[in-house]
């Protein structure tokens, strides 16, 4: 389905013959320009555009068939997947591996934004929980023993998971508390958001830390891509919502090709070879971390209320073990 070769791929990299990437929302924004920096690269043999709307995915083939030169020798190929359908990530998962290919990179890049009014998925979680999380959290745990197959210590796997600086926004789940993943409680749009970005960065520390555990040859990296004017904003600005108005009207906002790039460099450079890292504009970057009472005294400090200036951070490995229990629950991989 949708396949469009391109051909020849000089200068190829050493062990790049028979490379497989899958790249969610591929159709256009950073996700288009990640497949086409990597395209470029020569490393991958085929990559697959995973996500919905085959006539999108029809013109994203086509003009990418304009820009590579005959020199690259690349098969591009759309398959459908909608994340926000356990059925339909299983069933994508259940193709890919039934072709008994390798799979050498997973870009978890598709992803909604600031949705005005709750609405669910098909399986009734939050949208955006579900979209950027769940469905994410399914597709790579279907397909990881793929990827480790594939990968060997010298040229691991790499799965990049794009998160977002949002992930800094204070939320229940930055204090360790997964009683409202699906905000219910109070809907706020960027608030919802920014906890689905927060659930993709402690996903991809934990299976970090899994992979280290188990010896895969695997390297997880998330990502905050830069504030790119794409399609997200179409449904962050639809309810007229302030904020959004507010950051398009102050946000430095940076171009698809620069926020694809850090993708781009993961999965193609001997950088990508590191794991475990949040990166920022091609760097790894500390993620959120904020204690308002660290300098203050033990003593003093245990006679206040935790609730008054709460801790946020993305460093404590009992909540990424914690959300990864929740979600294997909620994804079915677990018995509830």
């Amino acid at each position: 389905r949708g396949a469009a070769p391109a051909r020849g791929a000089a200068g190829a990299l050493p062990g790049a013959t028979g490379k497989v990437a899958i790249v969610t929302g591929a159709s256009a924004g950073i996700g288009l320009k990640t497949v086409e920096g990597m395209a470029l690269s020569g490393r991958y043999r085929k990559i697959i555009l995973a996500g919905r709307g085959e006539d999108k995915h029809r013109r994203a083939l086509s003009g990418l068939r304009r820009t590579l030169s005959p020199s690259f020798d690349v098969e591009l190929e759309h398959q459908p997947l909608d994340l926000g359908s356990l059925s339909s990530v299983r069933a994508f998962a259940g193709r890919f591996l039934a072709g008994g290919s390798a799979l050498d990179a997973l870009v978890l890049n598709a992803g909604v934004m600031a949705i005005p009014e709750r609405r669910l998925t098909e399986d009734g979680f939050e949208y955006q929980i579900g979209v950027n999380h769940l469905g994410h959290f399914l597709l790579t745990n279907l397909l990881i023993d793929a990827m480790a197959r594939a990968g060997s210590p010298t040229d691991p796997g790499r799965i990049i998971v794009l998160s977002s600086s949002a992930h800094q926004f204070p939320t229940a789940l930055g204090r360790g508390d997964l009683a409202d993943l699906q905000s219910s409680a109070a809907y706020q749009p960027w608030s919802a958001y920014g906890q689905s970005k927060l659930a993709n960065l402690l996903f991809a520390y934990e299976l970090d830390r899994r992979c280290q555990e188990r010896g895969l040859p695997l390297a997880v990296n998330a990502v905050h891509p830069g504030v790119i004017r794409t399609g997200l904003w179409s449904s962050a600005t639809a309810g007229g919502d302030p904020l959004a108005a507010l950051l398009l009207g102050t946000a430095s906002f940076v171009s698809e090709e620069e926020g694809a790039r850090t993708s781009v460099i993961l999965a193609t450079r001997d950088r990508g070879k590191l794991s475990g890292k949040f990166w920022v504009s091609g760097r790894p970057q500390r993620s959120i971390d904020v204690d308002p009472l660290g300098g203050v005294p033990g003593p003093l400090r245990a006679l206040l209320p935790g609730s008054l200036l709460p801790k946020f951070t993305s460093y404590d490995a009992d909540t990424w073990a914690a959300l990864w229990r929740e979600s294997e629950t909620l994804v079915g991989l677990r018995p509830g």
